[in-house]
């Protein structure tokens, strides 16, 4: 059986906060990283995108002003 839509865009955002947070990603790789998510959203829970742009948007620029 697959993946859930919503524990695949939560892992793919996970993902995201992580190459945030090290320094070894680059502010190119997060931000395209970070589009990804977002069309991942759209492809898999469309009628969510409200609360994606709440909870992980939010989240992550919160996570570039603290770490970047």
């Amino acid at each position: 059986m697959g993946e859930e839509p919503a524990e695949t865009l939560r892992r793919a955002a996970d993902r995201v906060a992580s190459m945030i947070v090290t320094s070894s990603a680059s502010d190119v790789d997060c931000a395209i990283a970070e589009r990804e998510a977002r069309l991942l959203c759209l492809t898999l829970l469309p009628e969510k995108m409200a609360l994606y742009e709440r909870i992980y948007a939010s989240r992550f620029r919160r996570l570039r002003e603290q770490f970047r």
